[in-house]
Parts: structure tokens; sequence; C-alpha cells
């Protein structure tokens, strides 16, 4: 078949027979050329929007990674090199690893915790790989004859079958944490699994946060005590730090009112309450002039009083050893403080013998004013390792010597463990808008539900006071609910399900949250400068 060109143009000559181009003929040709020259600057627009449009939702993903990755996925754009994530290594630290990725354009799916998990940055001396200008000491263990090399701040522990596996308890911190007042301090072993509705409790109150242990593997209660130490050894100064579980604390106060209160509360080290001495050591109901001395000492008369006290559970109103009992998921004070916890610990430690198990910690705490022998034949927890036991000890031993300095938040003025309480206590004050127990009248900064249904209790909270102890975005996705989309977020629908269903099931949306540049602390943005 005979080709044709796109364009004919013929040219003739007019009536007048001059020679003289007619230019009635021309014209539509040149119309068809200017045609053509504005189809292609458009299409060459398009393109160069559509490039700008998959680059700037490509950014999205890197901005949810933190303002450091930013530069990074920068950098590589211009570089061409494949897109990379940040996620755990093998060896418990944060690591640049090749995944399958995302397409230019195709934003990584990442619900509102997630998003802040990411932005935690691996403080870069506590890496879990052996570094020459470490202090370490190696240590042969006496069981087995296995030498081990430890951090010389935790040769005491070098039984921990941690140490196995591993050559250092790495630390994670949130984005320009060293601009904090006060940081918040817990142990996960999965900081986006285990960690990250604390996280975002944490953040939402403007805490700047740090976790130790992620991406390594549990062991025992040895491990957060290990990790709590390894992260003290990692601070400068003399900060105050609030340690606490991760798996079952939401915060409620900021940097400032958290510092006040506990300036306002003498004390150099404060422990949350509960109403159940764990482990129980009967010695310790024995100690009648001491406990009395407490109860008076640490009444911290109106920190945190929002509403009068009623009943507790039956008893006298404002009683205040409702909460006597110290609770080691939830306690703080000054870093140094903190150290000669440790110190009393480590000094108190027992060998444990006919362990149940081969990885096992062979050291345990004893109780208070309790001998080797008498430890060695009680064996609480039947020799296990267990962070109640020490504080309980300590605890006494500071209640024993009228420290005035140690105290235990009797009813919640700072740090409340209510366990499974009925949730119908907690109530919001209409003057103040802060949730506070009924039962005590207070409005701690840190509840640590300590109970088997732990889960339970943080939704119920969530649902019940939305925006106060989470963001309402954390809170819709803690609640299994939709949340809204942030500006300028790039929904990714959601894998195929392996397994075929006849019901037909809602799909939620997920989005990317992007850290912003304001100063409001009830958002995602980790920058508390």
């Amino acid at each position: 078949m005979e080709s044709k060109p796109l364009l004919d143009v013929v040219t003739v000559r007019d009536d007048s027979d001059d020679g003289s181009i007619d230019h009635a003929h021309v014209a539509p040709s040149r119309a068809i050329r200017r045609r053509t020259k504005c189809v292609a600057f458009a299409c060459v627009t398009l393109l160069l929007s559509a490039f700008v449009f998959l680059m700037a939702h490509d950014a999205v993903r890197s901005e949810s990674l933190g303002r450091t990755n930013s530069v990074a996925w920068f950098k590589t754009m211009l570089s061409g090199a494949p897109s990379t994530d940040v996620e755990a290594g093998g060896d418990g630290n944060a690591s640049t690893a090749q995944g399958k990725g995302a397409a230019l354009g195709q934003s990584r799916v990442l619900t509102p915790t997630k998003a802040l998990t990411r932005q935690m940055v691996l403080v870069e001396e506590t890496r879990n790989v052996p570094m020459k200008d470490r202090s370490v000491v190696e240590v042969t263990r006496s069981y087995d004859g296995r030498r081990v090399r430890v951090p010389t701040f935790l040769e005491k522990w070098a039984t921990a079958p941690f140490w196995e596996d591993n050559a250092y308890l790495n630390v994670h911190e949130s984005p320009n944490s060293e601009t904090g007042k006060l940081f918040v301090s817990g142990h996960s072993t999965d900081m986006g699994k285990y960690a990250n509705v604390w996280l975002a409790s944490a953040t939402h109150w403007g805490l700047p946060a740090r976790i130790t242990g992620h991406g390594t593997t549990w062991n025992n209660w040895e491990d957060k005590t290990m990790g709590l130490r390894t992260d003290l050894e990692h601070m400068s100064g003399n900060p105050v730090v609030v340690v606490s579980d991760t798996g079952d604390v939401f915060f409620s106060c900021g940097q400032d009112e958290l510092l006040k209160r506990f300036e306002d509360s003498g004390a150099d080290m404060l422990v949350s309450g509960e109403t159940q001495l764990y482990p129980e050591v009967m010695s310790y109901y024995e100690f009648r002039d001491d406990i009395d001395w407490m109860d008076k000492h640490n009444n911290m008369g109106e920190i945190g009083r929002v509403a009068e006290g009623e009943p507790f559970r039956g008893g006298i109103p404002g009683d205040p050893r409702a909460f006597r009992w110290p609770n080691a998921g939830l306690m703080m004070g000054r870093k140094d403080a903190l150290l000669k916890y440790f110190d009393y610990l480590e000094d108190s430690f027992v060998e444990t013998e006919n362990l149940s198990g081969e990885r096992r910690f062979r050291s345990t705490c004893k109780a208070f004013q309790h001998t080797d022998a008498q430890a060695k034949e009680e064996r609480m927890n039947d020799g296990f390792y267990d962070d109640q036991l020490c504080l309980a000890s300590y605890a006494m031993s500071r209640i024993a010597d009228r420290d005035p300095k140690f105290k235990i938040d009797l009813d919640g003025s700072i740090l409340h463990s209510p366990g499974a309480m009925d949730m119908r206590l907690m109530r919001r004050d209409e003057k103040t808008g802060r949730v506070y127990n009924a039962e005590t009248g207070k409005s701690p900064c840190a509840w640590h539900f300590n109970t088997a249904n732990a889960k339970t209790h943080l939704s119920m909270a969530v649902e019940k006071f939305p925006n106060y102890f989470v963001s309402e975005n954390v809170g819709n996705e803690i609640l299994g609910r939709e949340f809204e989309p942030a500006l300028g977020a790039v929904p990714t629908p959601p894998p195929k399900s392996k397994k075929k269903s006849s019901k037909k099931s809602k799909k939620r949306s997920h989005v990317v949250v992007v850290d912003d540049d304001d100063d409001d602390p009830f958002d995602f943005d980790l920058n508390l400068a």
C-alpha cells in the first residue's frame, strides 16, 4: 500500500497567471504546522508534569522516613540508584536493606504509628556489632566454661543469654531528642510491633523517646534492665528519665509539666504504685513502722489533683495506701539516681542453681534483709531474674533508711499503675480537660495498665477520650477505624489476600504520615527542638 505524507502542500497558480503562489492554498498547511507544534509542546509539558508529579509522590515516602532519609532519597534519585527502605537487620540494628521497594510514584503503605517508628534514629555508638573503641570485658561463665565479651558496665550480667548472640544493646532515639529536657525510655525487640502505641503517645505529648533492643530476641526481664543501663550510659549530663514498659503505658503530660511535678515531689527517684505486692515477700508485711512512715512521707498533697477522691474500692476516701507497692513497669528519676539503683541490684545478686533451662540468666536479686541461703531456698519465680523483685527490695531498703529522696507514688500524682481498673472510674475534668482516676481524684502524667488485658484497656481509654492519650489518627488505627489521609499522602491498595473469601469486606485506607514543620506537639512532628 502506498504511503502518504502526513501533510500535503499543493502549489498552484492563481488567475493572474503571474507566477505568484496562491496563499489561500498555503494558509491551511501553515495552520496545520502550527497545530502540530502546539500538540508537541502539550505532550512535552504533560510528560514533564507527570514526572514532577511522580517525583513528588515518591518524596512523600522519603518524608515519612525522616529528614535525614529525605536527603538520601534526593541523592539516590539524582544518581539513578535503586530505592531502599530502612528496616531492622538481623544484627539488631537499623540497616538499609534492599527490598522489593516501590516503583517511582508508588508510595509504601505506612500506618500512622509505623511512620513514627520509621523515624527513630540509631545511636551509632550502640550499634550491635563489635567495636574497637568500646570498653569490654571477657568473662568465663562458671557453669559451662564459655567465654563471652560484654560491655564493662554490664560485667555482672555476663551470664545473660543475650550475650550469646549479641555484641551490644542498641539504642534508637526520636529525631532531635538531644534537645529534650526529659526522656522516656523503654525496651522493645520490635518497636514497630510492640512499642508503636507507646511511641505515638510520647510523641503526642512532645516527649523525646529512646528505645533499646530493637531487632534483638527477647530472653527475659534482664534484657529490659540491661537496656536501661545501656541507655543511661549513653546519655550526657544528668537528665530526668521516665522508664516504662512499652506495651501497656500511655502518657498524658508534656515535658514541662512532668518536670515540674517531679521537682515538686522532692524525689530523685519516683516509682509508680500498685495495689498488690509482687512477688509476695511475706516479711515485707512485717515492716509496719516503715510502711507507716512511707504513707506519711510519700503523700504528695495537691500534685496532680483535679477532683476529690472517692472511696477506694470500699475503703477509706483518700487512703494513702491504695497503691503502696512499687511497680517496675513505670518509674522515673535523675540519671545518677537510677545508676545508684543499679549499684544496689548488682550488690544484691545471688547466683541461682538447678535452673529449668539452659538459656537462663544465672543471677537474681535477694529480697531485702534476706541472706544468700534464704534466697536460694525461697527460689522466687523459680530462680528467674525479676525486675519487680529487685525494685521492691531496693524500695524497702530506701524506706527502711527513711530516705526522703525515694518515693512511691501512692495515689497517681505523677505516675500511676492502676492495673485492671474499672474504666468507668476514668473521667475527664470539665474545667481542666484532664483525665483522672475518680478513686484518687488525681490526673497522672503516665498511666500503666499492668494487666493481662492491657490492650483492651488501652483501646477503651482511646475510645472514651479521643485525642488525649494519642492523636485522633493513631486512635483510629488502634480502634481499627479508617483514619484521615495526611496532606500529600499517597494511598496504596492493600496486598491481595492469599485465601479467597466468599464474604465481602470493606477495605480500609492506609496512608503515609508525613512530618511537618510546625511546633504542635499533638501531631506526628518528631522535631522537638
